[in-house]
């Protein structure tokens, strides 16, 4: 088990730069899934570069973008600079010390590929922090690889591939919902989601009896508290 600081130096200044060569495609597919409007304000927890931003932010009311990492806040505001966004804002912290001071804020909250991040205790403890941040009826969409996925259970055993250092819990949709519920949260969907890169073309074998569990990719969890 790795400890804070070393989870802090695998975010570092280098994984903020090779995170720069991310697919926008990885949360644009998402859209189809995800309900917003112009009336709603939205939170979006370990926020990155901002990527969500340029996506949500121009359909919503308001968006604001929460890290811990100093680095990535610096290249979210430099992309929002860059687009020219009016209703974004981003804040370096603690997402539990942030949210303790905006309870009941937010109409929706995202926490995009972060939870594989993140030890279970901690996580159900980030997600009894942002369900606090939420309006009452409020929605949590959370984005994660999925344990099930055939890759993943190969990086798991060092068969051939090697997990990303960072992915330090990566779970199955099971145990993804448990984790939520222990949070606070009630579980309204649970999609399973295509890869985002090449692996996308094998997702039609997700549909297959028995053995389809094993081509999800990606699972996409819509929450509510």
């Amino acid at each position: 088990m790795k400890s804070q600081t070393e989870l802090k130096k695998l975010h570092g200044e280098q994984y903020v730069e090779a995170y720069k060569n991310n697919s926008p495609m990885r949360l644009q597919r998402l859209l189809g899934y995800i309900a917003i409007d112009s009336t709603l304000s939205v939170a979006e927890y370990a926020c990155g570069n901002g990527m969500l931003m340029e996506i949500i932010a121009p359909k919503v009311k308001s968006y604001v973008g929460v890290d811990f990492s100093e680095p990535f806040i610096r290249a979210a505001n430099i992309k929002k600079e860059a687009l020219a966004i009016k209703n974004a804002e981003f804040v370096c912290s603690d997402i539990s010390e942030f949210c303790r001071w905006h309870v009941n804020t937010f109409d929706v909250c995202f926490a995009m590929d972060v939870s594989e991040h993140i030890y279970d205790e901690e996580w159900v403890k980030i997600l009894k922090s942002i369900k606090e941040s939420l309006k009452p009826g409020g929605r949590l969409y959370v984005h994660t690889p999925n344990a099930e996925f055939f890759l993943e259970i190969m990086k798991s055993r060092d068969l051939i591939f090697r997990q990303l250092p960072e992915h330090i819990a990566v779970r199955t949709p099971g145990y993804n919902a448990s984790l939520l519920r222990e949070g606070g949260f009630d579980i309204k969907h649970i999609w399973s989601i295509p890869h985002y890169n090449v692996l996308r073309l094998i997702h039609p074998l997700s549909y297959l009896p028995v053995i389809g569990n094993f081509f999800k990719a990606r699972i996409l969890i819509e929450a509510t508290n």
